[in-house]
């Protein structure tokens, strides 16, 4: 099928501006449909040494949560007589690592979350499982991971992020990233290096520099009061919104985005919209979280290559909103 560019979108009449419901009706896995065969098989040879490094933080990291999301806990329970044990968990799979799914965030302006969802659709009497995370767990999710590393980046060429404002890792900053590893960020078909269905990845150096900080230190940031609007309390770096990086992650054709930081974007959204409106509403790409990026930064660089293949098994969860990342990059 053709994949339009962003400026060539034409929705349908109901449909809100800007959305890409270009799968059908039906459809509950928006741009995952492009992990094909075909591109999951040639991610493979991204492979060199059949490493395997894992990308999910501690279900007890971050703590405390952000977005006054509760902590993750854990019960043993001893099983007759004490000679096998079984544990309960308890757990707000956004607390951690994770995918935010196609049931977190709707477009605001429509409430439409993607492919027609609505609330009613989620929570109510007539709750279905439109859109759920079950869709996503019954196909996994694999294919070549591309890292972009905005905090390696930053270190050479002195740039102080703050990470507890919404600091806006930009466009033309994340090219200058990609040309520091050797990487021309235009989709293949302008001659560059993203492949469609590449999973993006972006380190910006939240994780790294939160497990810097005391409980205490980190307390003061994460608990800071939670109210939606440019005037949020909670408040952390991630990309910026922008035309440039609408028109960049739309017509790219990422399976998937994802990064170390809460939002992925900036947090708040000092615009008009959020691209969590704009990825997961409209064009129905997931969004990863609270990744943990180091260990994969640290052999990316070693061997002088950006890409891997990446793979994950989100929870299979009727109707549900989020899961843990549950993901693996194989370098």
């Amino acid at each position: 099928m053709e994949l339009p560019l962003r400026k060539e979108l034409r929705p349908k009449p109901g449909e809100p501006e800007d959305s890409a419901w270009i799968w059908g009706p039906d459809d509950e896995l928006g741009r995952l449909n492009l992990q094909t065969p075909e591109r999951v098989k040639k991610a493979l040879e991204t492979v060199s040494t059949g490493e395997i490094v894992a990308l999910g933080l501690p279900f007890d990291e971050v703590t405390p949560p952000c977005f006054d999301r509760p902590a993750f806990k854990v019960k043993i329970i001893p099983e007759g007589d004490a000679m096998s044990y079984d544990d309960v968990y308890e757990l707000n799979p956004q607390s951690t690592s994770q995918w935010d799914g196609f049931r977190h965030f709707a477009h605001v302006p429509t409430g439409y979350f993607y492919n027609g969802t609505v609330p009613k659709d989620i929570i109510g009497a007539n709750a279905a499982t439109k859109c759920g995370m079950q869709a996503w767990a019954a196909r996994g999710i694999a294919g070549r991971g591309l890292l972009l590393d905005f905090d390696r980046y930053a270190e050479a060429n002195n740039i102080k992020p703050v990470y507890y404002d919404n600091y806006k890792i930009s466009y033309a900053e994340l090219v200058n990233v990609a040309q520091m590893q050797g990487i021309d960020l235009k989709p293949a078909a302008q001659g560059g290096d993203v492949q469609i269905g590449d999973i993006l990845l972006i380190r910006s150096g939240f994780m790294k520099n939160a497990r810097s900080l005391t409980d205490e230190q980190r307390a003061k940031y994460h608990l800071r009061p939670l109210h939606f609007g440019p005037d949020d309390g909670q408040r952390y770096i991630g990309v910026e919104q922008s035309d440039e990086m609408l028109d960049f992650l739309h017509d790219s054709y990422f399976s998937g985005v994802a990064g170390d930081q809460p939002a992925f974007e900036s947090w708040p959204s000092h615009k008009d919209y959020y691209l969590h409106e704009k990825l997961l509403a409209l064009w129905g790409c997931p969004i990863g979280e609270l990744w943990d990026l180091e260990k994969l930064a640290e052999k990316c660089a070693e061997r002088k290559q950006w890409t891997f293949f990446l793979t994950s098994a989100p929870n299979h969860v009727k109707g549900g909103i989020s899961s843990t990342a549950n993901a693996l990059a194989i370098i």
